[in-house]
């Protein structure tokens, strides 16, 4: 360490062994040899594996970085190769063709790794080769503790930066955090740190019963399927679909509920199955405090949008840290100048614009999809590190924000002077007679209800899993939907409700069924749309008459204990 500049024997931890810190490893053992400085770097890999391994979509800008990462980019990760991206709003769709090059989506899931846990790999092996050190230890703060004057030689020279990882504490000349959003350490990186903002999202995988995915070899991006859900990615692989929903308020069931609308609108393949479900929490605009004396945060912690597809900005930032760690200095304000201002500026402008465009991309509805065209159309395209939107080099995301804040103003406006008319699907199957759907996760329950209805010849079709009911609905209309409420995914009013607010099952019959017997649960299942509410276990007879159409009996009333007192009061009497 010369004054406050890396050099020759500085030591330099990086907390993460994600694609962000194994990223940066490579490339501060690269930017370092080439500068004739030969750091010793250490990777403390921490936290649980993801139980949702996403796949990674590696478009040509990515590939040139992790090539020049020293990143062996392997053929047969060109597996499979998507056409391009397809937008959707409202019925209405537009597509953005792939770049010269494609955009591969490398993924081994479920037969093996996801793609990330591969490109992951790919990184650490090229850092590792340079000499970078991965420990698996999961670190609980970054503390500054400069040596005491009179402290050995060897702890004077290993640097004022003290990384607690498990009990034990080591000593650095500068510590970089490519944990990703939502990590636990970042109020203990260092005071003041204010990482990017993010936003809640779910993700999943979804198998399919055929041993290979026929789906067209696009990605789509759904925008507002749901009140609470800004955008749901579908990314399609050689044999999964891996999902992705974001918005303030997401929640798991918004995810099986919009998964259910996809498949009915044929954006999935009938027969799914999903395998795997996650909260987590993606990247909202850039973050305000990156850096202190010696410490800076890269990748998703730094900078990022929702919008984003592959690994262009991750990648991006990692080279600019390693060049600001070297060629900048370990003060604040250099770090500030050479990382921040000149390295990250167009970054954070596109992160912040591109958080932006989503809110107007929702204002806009049915206009967004051409929001994205028109700004494609403008022929701006990324700057050094090719940063569009939706693994795109052009639209940027100034580019989209101009366009979506446009076509949200146009659509406000239009609203104010159009009748809105709900589009009527063109071909609306036939109500088929006789036919009933069972939907309850209790075998024993679901059994009994398939003979009871079976006993009346009727023909029935149980699902054991909710998420299948929508396509079933949409392509077969049943005469009646019986519905449990406690699901697997989606809890049953939510189901009834969202049948109900479509043109295609808008008019079909759901009884609600419940073992929660309660009042508030009976007036949520008819404020959900269900024709009537039936107490579990169902009696035959108060089923038969709402099928029918008849009017239930009254349930007889419960009696007081002043009721029964008197009752045997009487008897007391009439008996002497």
């Amino acid at each position: 360490m010369s004054g406050d500049r890396l050099v020759s024997g500085s030591r330099v931890a990086v907390v993460g062994g994600g694609i962000a810190g194994a990223g940066l490893a490579a490339s501060l053992m690269f930017n370092g040899r080439a500068r004739g400085v030969s750091l010793e770097v250490r990777v403390y890999a921490q936290g649980e594996p993801d139980s949702v391994p996403p796949p990674v979509v590696l478009t040509p800008e990515c590939r040139s970085r992790l090539a020049a990462l020293g990143c062996r980019v392997p053929l047969d990760w060109r597996v499979h190769e998507l056409r391009g991206v397809e937008v959707i709003s409202d019925g209405r769709r537009e597509l953005l063709p792939a770049p010269a090059g494609g955009l591969w989506v490398v993924d081994n899931w479920p037969h093996g790794p996801g793609g990330m846990s591969v490109v992951r790999e790919a990184l650490t092996t090229a850092a590792t080769a340079q000499g970078a050190r991965f420990i698996s230890r999961r670190v609980d703060r970054v503390e500054h503790q400069p040596p005491s004057p009179d402290a050995p030689t060897p702890v004077r020279n290993s640097g004022p930066l003290v990384v607690r990882a498990q009990g034990s504490g080591e000593r650095f000349h500068a510590v970089a955090l490519a944990t990703g959003t939502g990590s636990a350490l970042a109020e203990n990186f260092f005071p003041g740190f204010q990482p990017a903002p993010t936003v809640a999202a779910v993700h999943a995988r979804v198998r399919q019963s055929a041993s290979r995915l026929s789906l067209a070899p696009l990605a789509r991006l759904w925008l507002s399927p749901l009140p609470t859900i800004d955008g749901l990615f579908l990314l399609p692989s050689a044999h999964s679909v891996y999902v992705l929903a974001f918005g303030p308020l997401v929640t798991p069931a918004d995810l099986c509920q919009a998964l259910m609308m996809a498949a009915r609108d044929g954006l999935l393949e009938e027969g799914f199955e999903l395998s795997a479900l996650e909260t987590t929490r993606l990247p909202f605009g850039p973050g305000r405090t990156l850096v202190a004396p010696g410490q800076l945060a890269v990748g998703p912690a730094a900078v990022g949008h929702p919008l984003q597809i592959g690994l262009s900005e991750t990648l991006a930032t990692c080279s600019r840290a390693a060049v600001g760690l070297l060629d900048g200095g370990l003060t604040p304000a250099a770090l500030e100048r050479r990382y921040v201002r000149n390295g990250l500026s167009e970054m954070m402008e596109d992160a912040a614009a591109g958080a932006r465009s989503v809110a107007w991309l929702r204002r806009a509805g049915r206009r967004a999809p051409e929001a994205f065209l028109a700004a494609r159309k403008r022929g701006a395209v990324g700057g050094v590190y090719s940063g569009g939107v939706l693994g795109l080099a052009a639209p940027t995301p100034l580019a989209l924000l101009a366009s979506a804040r446009w076509a949200g103003l146009r659509e406000v406006v239009g609203s104010w002077l159009r009748t809105t008319v709900e589009p009527v699907p063109t071909a609306m199957p036939s109500l088929e007679p006789d036919l009933y759907y069972v939907v309850d996760d209790d075998p024993d329950a679901r059994e009994a209800m398939t003979q009871l209805l079976e006993s009346t010849g009727a023909t029935v079709v149980a699902f054991a899993d909710e998420l299948a009911l929508f396509c079933a609905v949409a392509r077969r209309p049943p005469t009646a939907i019986l519905l449990d409420v406690v699901l697997h995914w989606v809890d049953g009013l939510r189901l009834c409700e969202g049948l109900k607010k479509h043109p295609l099952t808008r008019n079909t019959r759901v009884i609600v069924m419940s073992g929660l017997d309660r009042p508030h649960v009976r007036q949520g299942a008819l404020d959900a749309g269900a024709e009537a509410f039936l107490p579990k276990p169902v009696e035959p007879r108060q089923l038969m008459q709402v099928l029918l159409g008849e009017t239930l009996d009254a349930p007889r009333p419960a009696l007081r204990p002043a009721d029964v007192a008197a009752a045997l009061e009487s008897d007391r009497y009439a008996a002497s």
